[in-house]
């Protein structure tokens, strides 16, 4: 007898397959693409970077109506749509020779990245998966594009000794059609759990999903925050550029276990009270990079914040999938990703901000660390909205 999750494999590794390209093609090939992008073109690090800050903008921007879209219409057809739009956007930018060709090509790419990335992905899971079926899907989805960076980096660099800049861009885009072909191959042709009409009643915010949605917000400027200042911080703390190196791929390298640890203590623990100690695993970790003078303490708050970091991508959708159905899932997940994908945007340049006001990293890991506190308080707070509005109903 088949057992009922096998035939949702080429579901998952589908999904798996688009994350891991668009992933590793759109984002973490970017600053590859950047440098050799001004060798060629000219063009300083101030226009590359706007560029790339604009396509983050254009994924913020469009989450809610992409995940309204999804619950309509579900995701076979616009996720491939997604890697479509990745190639075509790298085959502009092998094209582009005016600097307003290239930025179009960035917001094409920002399109694509919307209907891509995880919150895409775990929408059209969502609508045909449920409960630890999904969660253990989610997993492998994660697990699988957590090593996008690990492959794209030494891939674009590779492709960019061999066949240049043009030829690069052309690669990774010929990578994105195979993905659109998998990703259409492998979802089901329609949903299954309701009609292509969508749900009856539309999602509403309330104050649990408000609080939520700060509460990851908050997270994600701290790792975003910390990502960014980690090698200089530790070469500014004296370390040997191949420690600091070392040390800083050990955030990425924790970020898996963290994720494979994250699905038996769901089981154990909830989804709430892990969460919750996982922002406060955040705040730790930032807190003992005061100390990065020390290689052991730095080490330590490391893995902490990786660990923490790698399994909260599994908790942001835990949560909304316990507290929303799959009717109305994509329209949550897409408003919550238009804030926490605008920190994402924004972050870099409020930490370059304060560095250069303060003069040095204390001041801002002060603040990333009492802002993961502040995102495990929210998280607290909208759990008493959830036991408010329940007594009321008992009430009444």
């Amino acid at each position: 007898m088949t057992h009922p999750a096998a035939g949702r494999r080429p579901l998952v590794w589908a999904l798996a397959g688009l994350t891991t390209v668009a992933y590793g093609a759109l984002y973490y090939a970017q600053p590859l693409l950047a440098v050799a992008t001004e060798h060629e073109r000219g063009w300083t690090r101030a226009q590359t970077n706007l560029a790339f800050t604009l396509a983050l903008l254009v994924t913020a921007f469009m989450a809610p109506a992409v995940g309204r879209a999804l619950d309509a219409r579900g995701g076979r057809g616009l996720l491939s749509v997604g890697a479509l739009l990745g190639a075509l956007a790298f085959t502009l930018l092998a094209a582009s020779t005016t600097y307003v060709v290239f930025l179009l090509g960035w917001l094409l790419a920002g399109a694509a990245m919307a209907l891509t990335f995880y919150e895409a992905a775990f929408t059209a899971l969502g609508q045909q998966v449920q409960g630890a079926v999904r969660t253990r899907a989610t997993l492998t989805i994660t697990l699988i594009a957590g090593l996008a960076s690990t492959i794209f980096v030494p891939l674009t660099t590779a492709l960019l000794g061999q066949w240049g800049l043009k030829g690069t861009f052309l690669g990774l885009a010929g990578l994105l059609l195979l993905a659109a072909g998998v990703t259409w191959s492998g979802l089901p042709p329609e949903r299954t759990r309701w009609s292509a009409a969508g749900p009856s009643v539309p999602f509403q915010p309330d104050p649990p999903f408000r609080t939520l949605t700060l509460a990851f917000t908050l997270a994600r400027i701290v790792t975003v925050g910390i990502g960014l200042q980690l090698a200089p911080l530790l070469l500014a703390a004296g370390h040997s550029p191949a420690l600091a190196a070392g040390l800083t791929g050990l955030m990425g390298l924790a970020a898996l276990p963290g994720r494979v640890v994250f699905v038996p203590l769901l089981a154990r623990f909830g989804a709430l009270p892990l969460t919750t100690a996982l922002f406060g695993q955040l705040a730790a970790g930032a807190a003992l990079l005061h100390f990065a003078q020390n290689p052991v303490l730095a080490a330590l708050g490391i893995v902490a914040f990786g660990l923490a970091s790698g399994a909260l991508t599994l908790a942001r959708a835990e949560l909304l999938a316990q507290r929303y159905p799959p009717e109305v899932f994509g329209a949550a997940n897409g408003r919550m990703a238009r804030p926490v994908n605008l920190a994402q945007a924004l972050t870099p340049f409020g930490v370059g901000l304060l560095l250069t006001w303060t003069g040095g990293y204390s001041g801002s890991l002060w603040l990333l660390t009492g802002l993961g506190v502040a995102a495990g308080v929210a998280l607290l707070a909208g759990a008493g909205f959830n036991r408010k509005a329940a007594g009321d109903q008992t009430v009444t």
